[in-house]
């Protein structure tokens, strides 16, 4: 079994990235009544659709058809997850959103509705070292010869977020039979090896893996990268 695979020799780049919200940022990763809470934590899928440029002005669809969708797209990323946070609590009014009147409500009285939203504050990066250290850290795999954008939008309302990205130069895929334990988190659906231990994290449309180790599987190390190779991306190998 060839135990290294070159990235680059299959025209696929390798970057490290760092997404910093400029708006407040929400989707609802889990929501009580009308209690809806965002974590710091962005999954692959979205922000492979958001990073690619893919979205549905019209669709159909009765559900997700995620593998059709990720192999139209010309890269992949990783979860991204953010190491520190902060959330702004914003209460729901009166005014019905859709109508943009009070007096409409079931019961005929003009009267809040009880809920609210967690929204994560907006997130900017200073020449603080401590501060360059805030957002979302991902890596992103591409298919082509582009360079990822410099700004994207994510969540419910699209906010504005500004990514920082740079080349991971060594490609060299190894697989490893000992666990590792990537720098970032991982899609458990990206795993070609065994998970032996993981911090789960709870968000639709499938859970994520925090602070997993892995072997028998893939990985690219550079400097202080451990990146995982996502079984989509080896199958491009393969291909």
């Amino acid at each position: 079994m060839n135990k290294a695979i070159s990235l680059k020799d299959h025209d696929i780049s390798v970057f490290a990235c760092r997404l910093y919200n400029h708006d407040y940022l929400w989707f609802s990763s889990h929501e009580i009544s009308k209690i809806s809470t965002t974590l710091p934590v962005i999954h692959n899928y979205a922000l492979t659709y958001s990073l690619g440029d893919f979205s549905y002005g019209i669709s159909w669809k009765t559900s997700p058809s995620y593998e059709d969708d990720l192999a139209c797209i010309p890269l992949y990323a990783t979860p991204a997850l953010a190491t520190s946070s902060s959330r702004t609590r914003i209460t729901y009014n009166a005014i019905n959103s859709r109508t943009l009147r009070t007096d409409d409500a079931p019961s005929g009285i003009n009267s809040p509705d009880m809920g609210w939203r967690n929204y994560l504050d907006p997130v900017y990066p200073t020449d603080n070292r401590s501060a360059q250290q805030l957002g979302y850290a991902c890596y992103l795999f591409i298919f082509n010869d582009q360079k990822p954008k410099g700004v994207t939008r994510l969540g419910k309302k699209g906010a504005a977020m500004r990514i920082y990205w740079e080349e991971i130069e060594s490609t060299l895929a190894l697989y490893k039979e000992e666990p590792v334990r990537p720098t970032h988190p991982l899609n458990p659906l990206d795993i070609s090896g065994i998970v032996s231990s993981y911090e789960p994290i709870v968000i639709p449309p499938h859970l994520l893996l925090r602070t997993a180790e892995v072997q028998n599987d893939w990985f690219i190390f550079s400097g202080l990268h451990r990146v995982h190779v996502p079984k989509r991306v080896l199958q491009k190998c393969q291909a």
